[in-house]
């Protein structure tokens, strides 16, 4: 293994087409955030290991790539509406998008050469490279910054090899470690971390951030994926690039109706499990598993205690039900065909009650 890769690797969840947080160089929003690191940088208190904790796709990993390139001496340079920004032409923000900066190692899933794909876990064997490059020359600027991406991949073995080195982190160094589900986390990890908050970005946050990521976007687009997007930027531009407009539309005719209309959902399964509608068809479970959380909440609302606890365990069900389906590549369509007959199942009991 060369040193030139122990620095940025591509990631499992990398969009085709669309810059991700590796190469993209102006920050919106997360403004507490990013106060608070430049505060402990600048007052000399950089705490050695940072939990970025937040949904999924608003800017985590992107806010880490910032902190990094600042750490390993990028120029800032000042954006219209961003948090931060810096020189596409300085060298550091050069090395780094190149995957050759020697002060970084970015610790992701790493990939499958018999599938051509990526793990569904972080290996030992990943974090493990730390030790290698906690052991190489200090970077110019002093420091060595490791990315964690997300810690939620990590198998067990990983989580306690991690552990083991946060326990005595090396002089000069610092962890940003992401994460979208924390209590999956050691608590062991979690204690050794200083906690940063993340919330979903708003609207104009989340219109800079698409245009910025994918510039030439069509305004439309945008103003119609924002109200779907939850705050997340991955999740507008998947709903932007994959057709997830139109799916929403389509799922929400299909729930308004007082009966199951089988044969169009199955059309619907057919056209999304064909070969490369996977970011398609990932979006319609999303979407559904929110309608279900949506009509679990609806329920609470109108005082409708039990409804609203059976949707919920539905939702924490299917949830997991989804994870071993991907994990076991497991028959797509009867996913999906599964996932709408569990909710028509629990609508149509309650219609009944």
């Amino acid at each position: 293994m060369s040193d030139a890769s122990l620095g940025a690797a591509a990631a499992h969840d990398d969009i085709d087409g669309v810059a991700g947080p590796l190469s993209t160089l102006r920050l919106f929003g997360h403004r507490p955030a990013w106060d608070e690191l430049v505060s402990a940088r600048s007052g000399g208190r950089f705490h050695h290991a940072w939990l970025l904790q937040g949904p999924v796709g608003i800017g985590k990993a992107t806010t880490a790539y910032a902190v990094a390139r600042a750490l390993l001496g990028a120029r800032e340079e000042a954006g219209e509406g961003a948090t931060a920004g810096f020189r596409p032409d300085d060298p550091v923000v050069r090395q780094i998008a190149q995957g050759t900066h020697p002060g970084l190692v970015h610790i992701v899933r790493p990939s499958n050469e018999r599938t051509g794909g990526f793990r569904t876990q972080i290996t030992v064997d990943e974090v493990r490279r730390l030790n290698r490059f906690f052991h190489a020359t200090a970077s110019a600027s002093g420091w060595r910054v490791a990315l964690i991406d997300p810690a939620d991949d990590m198998n067990r073995s990983a989580a306690n090899a991690l552990l083991k080195i946060l326990e005595e982190p090396p002089p000069r160094s610092t962890f940003l470690i992401t994460s979208h589900a924390p209590g999956r986390l050691l608590p062991t990890i979690r204690s050794r971390c200083r906690l940063l908050r993340f919330d979903a970005l708003d609207a104009p946050d989340l219109a800079s951030a698409i245009e910025a990521t994918r510039p030439g976007t069509d305004a439309a687009a945008i103003k119609a994926a924002i109200p779907l997007a939850e705050g997340s930027v991955r999740q507008a531009l998947m709903l932007i690039g994959s057709g997830g407009i139109e799916i929403n539309a389509t799922l929400a005719t299909l729930l308004k109706a007082d009966r199951p209309d089988w044969n169009a959902i199955h059309a619907l399964a057919d056209a999304l499990t064909l070969k490369g509608r996977e970011a398609a068809y990932d979006l319609l479970l999303a979407a559904l598993l929110a309608a279900i959380a949506a009509e679990s909440e609806a329920r609470l609302n109108v005082g409708d205690g039990e409804g609203a606890a059976l949707l919920a365990a539905l939702w924490q069900a299917e949830s997991s039900r989804l994870r071993e389906a991907a994990a076991y590549n497991l028959d797509r369509k009867q996913t999906l065909l599964t996932l709408f007959d569990g909710f028509y199942a629990e609508r149509d009991a309650r219609h009944a009650a």
